[in-house]
Protein backbone atom coordinates (compact mmCIF):
# COMPACT_ATOMS: atom_id res chain seq x y z
CA UNK A 1 0.00 0.00 0.00
CA UNK A 2 2.96 2.15 0.78
CA UNK A 3 4.74 1.31 -2.67
CA UNK A 4 1.10 2.47 -4.34
CA UNK A 5 1.05 5.49 -2.71
CA UNK A 6 4.65 6.61 -3.34
CA UNK A 7 3.89 5.26 -7.16
CA UNK A 8 0.76 7.67 -7.40
CA UNK A 9 2.92 10.71 -6.17
CA UNK A 10 5.21 10.08 -8.57
CA UNK A 11 2.47 9.70 -10.97
CA UNK A 12 0.70 12.91 -10.39
CA UNK A 13 4.29 14.75 -9.90
CA UNK A 14 4.92 13.57 -13.66
CA UNK A 15 1.24 14.69 -14.86
CA UNK A 16 1.69 18.19 -12.50
CA UNK A 17 5.15 18.68 -14.35
CA UNK A 18 4.13 18.41 -17.54
CA UNK A 19 0.94 20.17 -17.39
CA UNK A 20 3.09 22.98 -16.50
CA UNK A 21 5.31 22.41 -19.40
CA UNK A 22 2.53 22.22 -21.85
CA UNK A 23 1.15 25.59 -20.39
CA UNK A 24 5.09 27.02 -21.17
CA UNK A 25 4.96 26.00 -24.84
CA UNK A 26 1.50 27.11 -25.52
CA UNK A 27 0.85 30.06 -27.59
CA UNK A 28 1.77 33.30 -25.34
CA UNK A 29 0.01 37.18 -25.46
CA UNK A 30 0.55 40.47 -24.89
CA UNK A 31 -3.25 40.41 -24.00
CA UNK A 32 -5.83 38.33 -23.79
CA UNK A 33 -9.43 39.14 -22.96
CA UNK A 34 -12.84 38.36 -24.10
CA UNK A 35 -12.57 38.74 -27.67
CA UNK A 36 -9.22 40.39 -27.99
CA UNK A 37 -6.23 38.54 -28.28
CA UNK A 38 -2.51 40.51 -29.18
CA UNK A 39 0.00 37.49 -29.60
CA UNK A 40 3.42 38.23 -27.72
CA UNK A 41 4.95 38.76 -31.66
CA UNK A 42 2.96 42.24 -31.83
CA UNK A 43 4.60 43.06 -28.70
CA UNK A 44 7.83 42.57 -29.63
CA UNK A 45 7.02 44.07 -33.47
CA UNK A 46 6.50 47.03 -31.26
CA UNK A 47 9.61 46.86 -29.08
CA UNK A 48 11.85 46.49 -32.21
CA UNK A 49 10.46 49.66 -34.20
CA UNK A 50 11.10 51.72 -30.73
CA UNK A 51 14.68 50.23 -30.62
CA UNK A 52 14.69 51.66 -34.34
CA UNK A 53 13.52 54.88 -33.30
CA UNK A 54 15.89 55.25 -30.17
CA UNK A 55 18.54 54.18 -32.26
CA UNK A 56 17.93 57.28 -34.82
CA UNK A 57 17.49 59.65 -31.76
CA UNK A 58 20.98 58.34 -30.38
CA UNK A 59 22.88 59.14 -33.18
CA UNK A 60 21.33 62.34 -33.00
CA UNK A 61 23.46 63.28 -29.99
CA UNK A 62 26.88 64.70 -29.76
CA UNK A 63 27.94 61.79 -27.83
CA UNK A 64 27.38 59.20 -31.67
CA UNK A 65 30.30 59.12 -33.03
CA UNK A 66 29.85 58.38 -36.74
CA UNK A 67 33.38 56.93 -37.41
CA UNK A 68 33.25 53.95 -35.03
CA UNK A 69 29.51 53.94 -34.24
CA UNK A 70 29.68 54.25 -30.67
CA UNK A 71 27.84 56.25 -27.65
CA UNK A 72 30.11 58.26 -25.61
CA UNK A 73 32.46 55.29 -26.25
CA UNK A 74 30.05 52.33 -26.26
CA UNK A 75 28.58 50.24 -28.20
CA UNK A 76 25.50 50.38 -26.84
CA UNK A 77 22.90 53.51 -26.73
CA UNK A 78 20.68 51.93 -24.23
CA UNK A 79 21.75 53.58 -21.22
CA UNK A 80 22.28 57.16 -22.37
CA UNK A 81 19.54 59.83 -22.64
CA UNK A 82 17.84 60.75 -25.67
CA UNK A 83 14.91 63.36 -27.09
CA UNK A 84 12.46 62.03 -29.16
CA UNK A 85 10.78 63.96 -31.90
CA UNK A 86 7.86 65.61 -29.05
CA UNK A 87 11.28 66.62 -26.99
CA UNK A 88 10.40 64.17 -24.09
CA UNK A 89 14.02 62.95 -22.96
CA UNK A 90 14.12 59.54 -21.16
CA UNK A 91 16.61 56.55 -20.88
CA UNK A 92 16.71 55.12 -24.07
CA UNK A 93 15.90 51.50 -23.16
CA UNK A 94 12.79 52.85 -20.33
CA UNK A 95 11.79 55.09 -24.10
CA UNK A 96 11.75 51.54 -25.69
CA UNK A 97 9.84 49.46 -23.25
CA UNK A 98 7.33 53.01 -22.57
CA UNK A 99 7.00 52.95 -26.15
CA UNK A 100 5.97 49.68 -27.25
CA UNK A 101 3.71 49.07 -24.08
CA UNK A 102 1.82 52.53 -25.33
CA UNK A 103 1.74 50.97 -29.02
CA UNK A 104 0.08 47.79 -27.66
CA UNK A 105 -2.36 49.31 -25.71
CA UNK A 106 -3.44 51.43 -28.44
CA UNK A 107 -3.62 48.64 -30.78
CA UNK A 108 -6.04 46.79 -27.68
CA UNK A 109 -7.99 49.93 -27.79
CA UNK A 110 -7.96 49.73 -31.91
CA UNK A 111 -9.69 46.60 -31.82
CA UNK A 112 -11.97 48.03 -28.82
CA UNK A 113 -13.26 51.09 -31.06
CA UNK A 114 -13.37 48.92 -34.07
CA UNK A 115 -15.77 46.23 -31.98
CA UNK A 116 -17.97 48.45 -30.35
CA UNK A 117 -18.67 50.76 -34.13
CA UNK A 118 -19.35 47.39 -35.51
CA UNK A 119 -17.06 47.44 -38.08
CA UNK A 120 -15.81 45.15 -40.43
CA UNK A 121 -12.54 44.04 -42.80
CA UNK A 122 -13.11 42.30 -45.80
CA UNK A 123 -11.84 38.97 -46.11
CA UNK A 124 -11.00 39.08 -50.26
CA UNK A 125 -8.78 41.74 -49.60
CA UNK A 126 -7.41 40.75 -46.58
CA UNK A 127 -6.53 37.47 -47.75
CA UNK A 128 -5.28 39.14 -51.24
CA UNK A 129 -3.05 41.90 -48.93
CA UNK A 130 -1.29 38.74 -46.70
CA UNK A 131 -0.19 37.21 -49.87
CA UNK A 132 1.38 40.44 -51.30
CA UNK A 133 3.12 40.66 -47.65
CA UNK A 134 4.21 37.11 -47.45
CA UNK A 135 6.20 37.54 -50.45
CA UNK A 136 8.19 40.24 -48.41
CA UNK A 137 8.35 38.12 -45.77
CA UNK A 138 9.92 35.15 -46.94
CA UNK A 139 12.31 37.30 -49.34
CA UNK A 140 13.63 39.66 -46.32
CA UNK A 141 11.59 40.19 -43.53
CA UNK A 142 11.41 36.44 -41.74
CA UNK A 143 14.99 36.43 -41.92
CA UNK A 144 15.23 39.90 -40.17
CA UNK A 145 11.85 39.10 -37.98
CA UNK A 146 12.03 35.45 -36.80
CA UNK A 147 15.27 35.03 -34.57
CA UNK A 148 13.65 37.87 -32.35
CA UNK A 149 10.49 36.38 -31.73
CA UNK A 150 8.26 38.21 -35.06
CA UNK A 151 6.12 35.27 -36.39
CA UNK A 152 4.73 36.13 -40.01
CA UNK A 153 1.07 35.99 -38.20
CA UNK A 154 2.01 39.03 -35.96
CA UNK A 155 3.96 41.00 -38.59
CA UNK A 156 0.78 40.85 -40.76
CA UNK A 157 -1.63 42.08 -37.66
CA UNK A 158 0.34 44.58 -36.32
CA UNK A 159 1.78 46.08 -39.82
CA UNK A 160 -1.37 45.76 -41.82
CA UNK A 161 -4.94 44.80 -40.32
CA UNK A 162 -4.35 46.80 -37.10
CA UNK A 163 -4.02 49.59 -39.33
CA UNK A 164 -7.04 48.50 -41.09
CA UNK A 165 -9.33 48.32 -38.38
CA UNK A 166 -8.09 51.37 -37.15
CA UNK A 167 -8.85 53.30 -40.64
CA UNK A 168 -12.43 51.80 -40.74
CA UNK A 169 -12.80 52.87 -36.57
CA UNK A 170 -12.53 56.41 -38.15
CA UNK A 171 -14.40 56.41 -41.18
CA UNK A 172 -17.11 54.98 -38.90
CA UNK A 173 -16.64 57.55 -35.93
CA UNK A 174 -16.55 60.50 -38.73
CA UNK A 175 -18.30 59.23 -41.39
CA UNK A 176 -21.97 59.51 -41.97
CA UNK A 177 -23.95 58.44 -39.24
CA UNK A 178 -21.21 57.62 -36.95
CA UNK A 179 -21.21 58.81 -33.21
CA UNK A 180 -18.67 62.21 -34.36
CA UNK A 181 -20.19 62.84 -37.92
CA UNK A 182 -18.55 65.71 -39.64
CA UNK A 183 -21.18 67.17 -41.69
CA UNK A 184 -20.56 68.69 -45.24
CA UNK A 185 -20.42 71.57 -44.61
CA UNK A 186 -17.97 71.24 -41.55
CA UNK A 187 -15.44 69.63 -44.34
CA UNK A 188 -16.00 72.44 -47.33
CA UNK A 189 -15.28 75.04 -44.65
CA UNK A 190 -12.37 72.91 -43.55
CA UNK A 191 -11.16 72.38 -46.85
CA UNK A 192 -11.67 75.78 -47.94
CA UNK A 193 -9.61 77.04 -45.14
CA UNK A 194 -6.60 74.59 -45.09
CA UNK A 195 -6.16 73.35 -48.39
CA UNK A 196 -3.85 75.22 -51.20
CA UNK A 197 -4.11 73.84 -55.06
CA UNK A 198 -1.67 75.53 -57.23
CA UNK A 199 -0.07 74.87 -60.47
CA UNK A 200 3.25 75.85 -61.99
CA UNK A 201 6.12 75.04 -64.81
CA UNK A 202 9.19 76.20 -65.35
CA UNK A 203 12.01 77.04 -67.40
CA UNK A 204 16.24 76.77 -67.32
CA UNK A 205 18.12 80.53 -67.78
CA UNK A 206 21.00 78.71 -68.16
CA UNK A 207 22.27 75.56 -71.46
CA UNK A 208 24.16 72.74 -70.61
CA UNK A 209 27.02 72.19 -72.38
CA UNK A 210 29.65 69.67 -72.81
CA UNK A 211 33.09 70.79 -71.22
CA UNK A 212 36.58 69.44 -71.51
CA UNK A 213 37.82 67.50 -68.84
CA UNK A 214 41.22 68.77 -67.25
CA UNK A 215 41.96 65.26 -65.32
CA UNK A 216 42.36 63.70 -68.34
CA UNK A 217 39.79 60.50 -67.53
CA UNK A 218 37.41 59.78 -70.83
CA UNK A 219 34.02 60.58 -69.01
CA UNK A 220 31.92 63.37 -70.12
CA UNK A 221 32.31 66.34 -68.31
CA UNK A 222 29.19 69.39 -68.39
CA UNK A 223 28.67 72.70 -67.07
CA UNK A 224 25.74 75.27 -67.37
CA UNK A 225 26.49 78.18 -69.13
CA UNK A 226 23.88 81.33 -68.28
CA UNK A 227 21.55 82.32 -71.32
CA UNK A 228 22.01 85.64 -72.60
CA UNK A 229 20.91 88.92 -70.72
CA UNK A 230 18.14 89.43 -74.07
CA UNK A 231 17.29 85.39 -73.94
CA UNK A 232 16.10 85.90 -70.10
CA UNK A 233 15.02 88.94 -70.66
CA UNK A 234 12.85 87.39 -73.50
CA UNK A 235 11.69 84.79 -70.87
CA UNK A 236 10.58 87.55 -67.74
CA UNK A 237 8.77 89.34 -70.03
CA UNK A 238 7.27 86.39 -71.34
CA UNK A 239 6.46 84.46 -68.13
CA UNK A 240 5.11 87.94 -66.62
CA UNK A 241 2.70 88.31 -69.62
CA UNK A 242 1.24 84.71 -68.81
CA UNK A 243 1.23 85.55 -64.98
CA UNK A 244 -1.33 88.93 -65.87
CA UNK A 245 -3.14 86.73 -67.70
CA UNK A 246 -4.22 84.28 -65.06
CA UNK A 247 -4.24 86.72 -62.72
CA UNK A 248 -7.22 88.42 -64.85
CA UNK A 249 -8.98 85.41 -65.52
CA UNK A 250 -7.70 83.52 -67.79
CA UNK A 251 -7.39 80.39 -68.43
CA UNK A 252 -4.36 78.06 -67.24
CA UNK A 253 -4.60 75.71 -70.40
CA UNK A 254 -4.47 78.43 -73.09
CA UNK A 255 -1.07 79.91 -71.61
CA UNK A 256 0.67 76.46 -71.25
CA UNK A 257 -0.28 75.94 -74.59
CA UNK A 258 1.00 79.32 -75.53
CA UNK A 259 4.37 78.96 -73.96
CA UNK A 260 4.65 75.19 -74.95
CA UNK A 261 4.07 76.17 -78.65
CA UNK A 262 7.06 79.37 -78.66
CA UNK A 263 9.39 77.63 -77.03
CA UNK A 264 8.48 74.16 -78.67
CA UNK A 265 8.02 72.17 -75.46
CA UNK A 266 6.41 69.01 -76.36
CA UNK A 267 5.42 67.74 -73.28
CA UNK A 268 3.16 69.68 -70.71
CA UNK A 269 5.66 70.70 -68.25
CA UNK A 270 2.58 71.46 -65.40
CA UNK A 271 3.49 70.36 -62.11
CA UNK A 272 0.00 70.68 -60.00
CA UNK A 273 -0.96 69.91 -56.12
CA UNK A 274 -3.64 70.14 -53.70
CA UNK A 275 -1.88 70.22 -50.22
CA UNK A 276 -2.22 71.17 -46.71
CA UNK A 277 -1.01 74.72 -46.31
CA UNK A 278 2.23 74.78 -44.77
CA UNK A 279 3.17 77.99 -43.27
CA UNK A 280 6.39 76.72 -42.02
CA UNK A 281 7.38 75.66 -45.51
CA UNK A 282 11.07 76.69 -46.47
CA UNK A 283 10.55 75.55 -49.90
CA UNK A 284 10.71 78.50 -52.13
CA UNK A 285 8.19 77.26 -54.65
CA UNK A 286 5.15 76.96 -51.52
CA UNK A 287 6.46 80.53 -49.92
CA UNK A 288 5.68 82.30 -53.29
CA UNK A 289 2.21 80.34 -52.94
CA UNK A 290 1.45 80.98 -49.54
CA UNK A 291 2.16 85.23 -50.33
CA UNK A 292 -0.11 85.10 -52.69
CA UNK A 293 -4.29 85.21 -53.34
CA UNK A 294 -6.58 82.45 -54.68
CA UNK A 295 -6.51 83.31 -58.86
CA UNK A 296 -3.29 84.98 -58.23
CA UNK A 297 -0.34 84.17 -60.94
CA UNK A 298 3.05 85.17 -60.40
CA UNK A 299 6.67 84.70 -62.08
CA UNK A 300 9.48 84.03 -59.60
CA UNK A 301 13.07 83.15 -60.14
CA UNK A 302 15.27 80.77 -58.27
CA UNK A 303 18.40 79.50 -58.24
CA UNK A 304 21.80 80.28 -56.06
CA UNK A 305 23.92 81.54 -59.27
CA UNK A 306 23.36 82.97 -63.04
CA UNK A 307 24.31 79.15 -63.74
CA UNK A 308 21.45 77.36 -62.03
CA UNK A 309 18.52 79.77 -62.08
CA UNK A 310 14.84 78.76 -63.29
CA UNK A 311 12.00 81.24 -63.91
CA UNK A 312 8.84 79.82 -62.59
CA UNK A 313 5.40 80.51 -63.20
CA UNK A 314 3.28 79.83 -60.31
CA UNK A 315 -0.74 79.85 -59.92
CA UNK A 316 -2.88 79.65 -57.29
CA UNK A 317 -5.92 77.96 -58.51
CA UNK A 318 -8.95 79.23 -56.83
CA UNK A 319 -9.70 76.37 -54.09
CA UNK A 320 -13.08 76.74 -54.75
CA UNK A 321 -12.27 74.66 -58.04
CA UNK A 322 -10.86 71.46 -55.85
CA UNK A 323 -13.84 71.27 -53.24
CA UNK A 324 -16.23 68.78 -55.13
CA UNK A 325 -13.39 66.36 -55.74
CA UNK A 326 -12.49 66.52 -52.03
CA UNK A 327 -15.46 66.17 -50.57
CA UNK A 328 -16.93 63.37 -52.74
CA UNK A 329 -16.43 59.86 -50.78
CA UNK A 330 -15.04 58.30 -54.29
CA UNK A 331 -11.98 60.36 -54.61
CA UNK A 332 -10.34 62.98 -51.80
CA UNK A 333 -12.86 62.58 -48.78
CA UNK A 334 -11.09 60.55 -46.41
CA UNK A 335 -7.84 62.51 -47.01
CA UNK A 336 -9.10 65.59 -45.64
CA UNK A 337 -11.62 63.72 -42.97
CA UNK A 338 -7.91 62.61 -42.15
CA UNK A 339 -6.31 65.58 -41.67
CA UNK A 340 -9.00 67.69 -40.11
CA UNK A 341 -9.80 64.57 -36.85
CA UNK A 342 -6.83 62.29 -36.88
CA UNK A 343 -5.47 63.96 -34.07
CA UNK A 344 -8.95 63.93 -32.09
CA UNK A 345 -9.40 60.24 -33.20
CA UNK A 346 -5.75 59.23 -31.67
CA UNK A 347 -6.47 61.30 -28.67
CA UNK A 348 -9.79 59.17 -28.46
CA UNK A 349 -7.77 56.01 -28.29
CA UNK A 350 -5.36 57.21 -26.01
CA UNK A 351 -8.03 58.45 -23.70
CA UNK A 352 -10.08 54.55 -24.01
CA UNK A 353 -6.81 52.74 -23.32
CA UNK A 354 -6.96 54.61 -20.07
CA UNK A 355 -10.49 54.28 -19.28
CA UNK A 356 -9.97 50.45 -19.75
CA UNK A 357 -7.30 50.36 -17.26
CA UNK A 358 -5.35 47.59 -20.04
CA UNK A 359 -3.17 45.49 -18.15
CA UNK A 360 -0.42 43.59 -20.40
CA UNK A 361 0.57 40.28 -20.04
CA UNK A 362 3.84 39.48 -17.60
CA UNK A 363 4.97 37.84 -20.89
CA UNK A 364 6.18 41.13 -22.09
CA UNK A 365 8.36 41.77 -19.16
CA UNK A 366 10.79 38.65 -20.48
CA UNK A 367 11.51 40.90 -23.98
CA UNK A 368 14.17 43.67 -23.31
CA UNK A 369 15.35 45.78 -25.75
CA UNK A 370 18.96 44.46 -25.37
CA UNK A 371 17.34 41.40 -27.47
CA UNK A 372 17.86 43.36 -30.22
CA UNK A 373 21.63 43.74 -29.43
CA UNK A 374 22.51 40.32 -28.19
CA UNK A 375 21.15 38.76 -31.58
CA UNK A 376 22.87 40.61 -33.84
CA UNK A 377 26.14 39.66 -31.81
CA UNK A 378 25.39 35.75 -32.57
Amino acid sequence: MKNFSKILCVVLALVIALSAASCSLSKQYAYEKDDIKLPIGVYIYYLYNAYNSAQSYAQKSDLYDAETGKYDGKKSFLKMEITDDDGKTAVAEDWIKDKAAEDTKTAVAIQTKFNDLGCTLDQTEIDSTQSYYKSYWDQSYSEMLEPYGISFDSFFLAGYTLPAMENEAFKAEYGTGGPSAVSDEELTKYFKDNYTSYKYFSANLYTTETAENTDGSAETASENIPLSADKIAEYQKDFDSYAATLSDGGSYADVVAEYMKKYAVEEDPTTENVEDIDEESTDEIMKTILDMKDGQAMTVVIGDDDASKQIYLVYREPIENQVEAYTDPEQHKNDVLSAMKHEDFDDMLKKLAEEMNITLSSACDSYKPSRFEETKKK
